[in-house]
């Protein structure tokens, strides 16, 4: 109860009568109604905001083991893409959403289109979801948009009761389905599910839990801990690389000034990586990762480490590291060079 309205009724009951209506605060209804759309809408601006762009939880993966997490209930990576586009046919607010697993782009298990709405009636922002029915067609419309000319909600799937209903929560946009209501046949096993999500959305991440179970209380997906995945907003990097021709990893170069220069390499400081081919003869295959490290147990500092690897192999030939959160890194190993710096508008490659 407000303190100052507490306050005015104790005093009224002492005195052995009633509180008069006008020392009570007032506020006409219309008002206050007005006032909370309002809310509402600055509330959906600033989510939009903080939704737009890449999120990745190679973070949470690669300290998994380190956080003391058991195998079973550890997540596996993924990479979750959500750009904004314009497609009137489903509203004004709509997203073009491309998900895949692991580090390989071309692994896509899940594209959908989002749009987002003030539900006043349920003082939350909205979120339908519409599966396409011909994916394929639509495989990088985050890039190119012009993939996307002439959608229409009839070319989609949609479920209704899959709704998922944000709110905010201090500096947080808080995000569930209504339990019990998204029930939907699944097309690849033809079997009854009953979904539920629930998701965090903050200024850097977003964490997702969804999970499924059939009809009779079956399991089907999702974390059997119940842990989410955790991922973080990606800061992506555009690189130069230079590589010294006919050297291997550990030569001085001296003497040689044969280099090959590579430019506009794209990669992200949440695990991102970018795989470059010389042109020597024969070709070789570098890689250049990058991640930006926060240890589990926050005993040591934090940095922002560039990796180099040869294609295909885990361990690291070297790598550099600086602060975390750093604008530029860059490395010198003689063979070869390379300089990344933060490119805040560049949704990628």
């Amino acid at each position: 109860m407000n303190g100052f309205r507490t306050w005015l009724i104790v005093g009224a009951l002492a005195a052995g009568s009633s509180p008069a209506p006008a020392q009570l605060p007032h506020t006409h209804p219309v008002t206050e109604n007005r006032s909370a759309q309002a809310v509402l809408e600055a509330d959906l601006a600033l989510m939009l905001e903080w939704f737009e762009g890449r999120f990745d939880n190679d973070r949470e993966v690669f300290f998994a083991e380190a956080a003391g997490i058991p195998e079973e209930g550890r997540n596996g990576r993924i990479h979750s893409i959500f750009a904004r586009v314009e497609l009137p046919a489903f509203g004004e607010h709509v997203f073009y959403v491309e998900q895949y697993s692991g580090n390989d782009p071309e692994n896509i298990y899940r594209q959908r289109i989002y749009t987002f709405t003030a539900d006043h009636e349920a003082n939350a922002i909205r979120l339908d979801i519409y599966a396409p029915r011909d994916v394929a067609a639509l495989r990088g419309a985050w890039r190119d948009p012009s993939l996307l000319a002439g959608l229409t909600p009839a070319a989609t799937l949609s479920y209704p009761g899959c709704e998922v209903y944000w709110r905010r929560r201090e500096n947080q946009f808080v995000g569930e389905t209504v339990r019990g209501v998204c029930v939907v046949e699944s097309r690849q096993s033809g079997r009854t599910l009953v979904i539920e999500d629930d998701l965090v959305l903050t200024p850097d991440a977003i964490w997702i839990r969804d999970r499924a179970e059939t009809a009779e209380g079956e399991y089907v997906y999702g974390n059997r801990l119940g842990l989410p995945h955790r991922l973080l907003k990606v800061r992506p990097f555009e690189c130069w690389m230079a590589v010294l021709r006919g050297a291997s990893h550990g030569d001085s170069g001296a003497g040689s000034s044969d280099w090959q220069f590579l430019r506009d390499v794209w990669l992200h400081d949440q695990g991102g990586s970018a795989i470059v081919t010389t042109d020597e003869t024969p070709p070789r295959q570098i890689e250049l990762r990058l991640r930006d490290v926060e240890w589990p147990a926050r005993d040591r500092r934090g940095s922002l480490t560039l990796y180099v690897h040869e294609a295909g192999d885990d361990r690291a030939l070297s790598y550099a590291w600086g602060e975390a959160g750093a604008e530029r890194l860059g490395i010198n190993l003689r063979w070869l060079q390379a300089s990344c710096t933060h490119t805040p508008e560049s949704l990628g490659r």
